[in-house]
């Protein structure tokens, strides 16, 4: 096994590191629609933005009221930036007096039965994606899925895996088969993803915003963690003084029945096996629950998992898939095409929710992963992982412990990103993680902690507080406007989704009960 310095030196050649310059990126950004009190927007998906079920770039996850963003796959983060503000444009445009909340933890919400569960329509396909929402509001409850954050998806050029099998693989054949390439580069995504997990706390520590949120949040049915103290500045703000992402703790975004659950990622077929596997394996409580009540679904099914996407984990495998197509199937098939980075909350001071110092961060952290070894992940690792992921996003500012392992780590990216910044003739990479630097000597400049100084400096509510940058946010973006071309394009392409909708519910399909049976075989 050979040490991480032997291994970037092989790495640290031109060969390699030009077929760097082709990294696809993408993000898919959630924000919530409020209103202009800052509650939660009770109003549908405006009609502007195109069908939520069929536009390319502007969807909802959860609820109706929250937005998903997505940009197309760029090499340029340049570009990437540009058509992240252009949908935000578009956006701010389509949704009249309302704001879109600019922070992970959500507004002030209404309770359970009142969080409107997003909606696409009569087509099958769209049928299964809001009954999906209809049981992830019944498993875990609906505040929860109110939560956002920002997914970062990457993804290395084909030119460049294949010189890079030549180079690591064992067979050390260049010429491979498209099989045996397919097949290297899942292994290598997944070993990706094995240290992505190992060392994941380490984004949440930097990128981690989500120190706050409103009592609202916990509703009748939860109980608030003792971790958790009533703001000084406000009895109805609570915070964990040393917290960095309450948004992945674990009364955020997280599964708790799966906290026993094994999804492997030491190979493609062990992958798809357990995830099957998690979805065909009966849950006590989700039985018990029932699928059909009175002719209506309360679930699609009651496994552990309703389907692949309810796995809420830091990372996943993912590859292009058709509208209505199982991610499973399609990873079988095509294998693993690209990542996607679940660990990042919105920044509040960002109108964009993300900058491109946090880019070319998450690029070093990634190749780093990739150039690291990395050894099967077993369930005791795992379950220790999630233990120090706790801890960390709950009081990670606070442990010179951790602080100490994050520089470590942080001076083995400066090894990458001089790498980086040599395929691409720059020093932008180098002087990213020179800021990580300074903030890790100084962790009162962390994001995270920034929040709760600002709150306290301005005597604010966390609501006040969100209110204040997005209402800032709003009125800087309004100042910007589309050229006409580009108006033009983003309304056609509005227009083209509600009809695209339209021609799904009006082909001739099988009964939606037929159309859920044939999904899980």
């Amino acid at each position: 096994m050979k040490q991480f310095s032997e291994r970037l030196h092989i790495f640290d050649t031109p060969v390699l590191y030009q077929g760097l310059l082709g990294i696809r990126r993408g993000f898919e950004k959630e924000n919530l629609r409020v209103d202009a009190a800052g509650w939660l927007s009770d109003k549908p998906h405006p009609q502007a933005l195109g069908s939520s079920l069929t536009h390319p770039f502007i969807t909802t996850d959860y609820s109706e009221a929250l937005l998903e963003l997505i940009t197309e796959p760029s090499e340029n983060i340049t570009a990437l930036f540009q058509q992240l503000k252009e949908l935000h444009q578009v956006v701010y445009g389509g949704i009249g007096d309302e704001l879109l909340w600019a922070s992970s933890m959500p507004c002030h919400i209404p309770p359970d039965d009142q969080i409107p569960i997003a909606v696409y329509g009569n087509s099958n396909i769209g049928k299964l994606k809001h009954l999906y929402r209809v049981g992830l509001g019944n498993r875990y409850g609906r505040s929860m899925q109110t939560i956002a954050g920002i997914h970062y998806n990457f993804s290395l050029p084909r030119h460049f895996w294949e010189q890079y099998h030549g180079v690591f693989s064992e067979s050390k054949n260049k010429a491979c088969s498209e099989p045996l390439l397919s097949a290297f580069i899942s292994e290598q995504y997944l070993g990706m993803i094995r240290n992505i997990f190992r060392y994941g706390w380490f984004l949440s520590l930097l990128f981690g915003a989500s120190p706050s949120l409103s009592r609202s949040f916990f509703n009748k049915q939860k109980t608030i963690p003792d971790f958790l103290k009533i703001f000084d500045v406000d009895s109805e703000t609570l915070i964990a003084p040393y917290a960095t992402s309450l948004r992945l703790s674990d009364f955020g975004y997280q599964n708790k029945s799966q906290m026993d659950l094994f999804v492997s990622y030491n190979s493609l077929p062990a992958f798809l096996k357990t995830m099957n596997d998690a979805i065909h394996t009966p849950d006590p409580e989700y039985r018990r629950m029932g699928v059909v009540e009175n002719g209506q679904y309360k679930q699609l099914s009651d496994g552990i998992l309703q389907i692949e996407d309810e796995h809420y984990a830091l990372v996943r495998p993912k590859c292009v898939v058709g509208l209505g197509e199982r991610r499973l199937h399609a990873l079988r098939d095509k294998g693993i095409e690209y990542l996607e980075v679940r660990a990042l909350d919105i920044h509040p001071f960002l109108p964009l929710g993300i900058d491109e110092a946090t880019v070319h961060v998450l690029d070093t952290f990634l190749i780093m992963c990739l150039i690291e070894e990395s050894p099967p992940l077993m369930p005791a690792e795992m379950r220790a992982i999630s233990d120090n992921h706790h801890r960390v996003v709950q009081s990670g500012r606070a442990s010179a412990e951790v602080l100490e392992k994050a520089k470590h780590l942080n001076v083995k990216m400066q090894s990458v990103a001089c790498i980086l910044d040599k395929a691409y003739n720059q020093n932008q990479y180098e002087e990213a993680c020179l800021g990580v630097s300074k903030q890790l000597e100084e962790p009162e400049t962390l994001t995270s902690a920034r929040v709760l100084a600002d709150m306290r400096a301005h005597q604010e509510s966390y609501f006040d507080f969100v209110m204040r940058w997005s209402r800032q946010h709003k009125k800087g973006m309004s100042q910007t406007r589309l050229s006409p071309e580009r108006l033009d394009f983003y309304v056609q392409l509005a227009e083209n989704s509600h009809r695209e909708q339209t021609i799904l519910e009006q082909e001739a399909s099988v009964p939606f009960e037929e159309y859920l049976r044939r999904l899980y075989v």
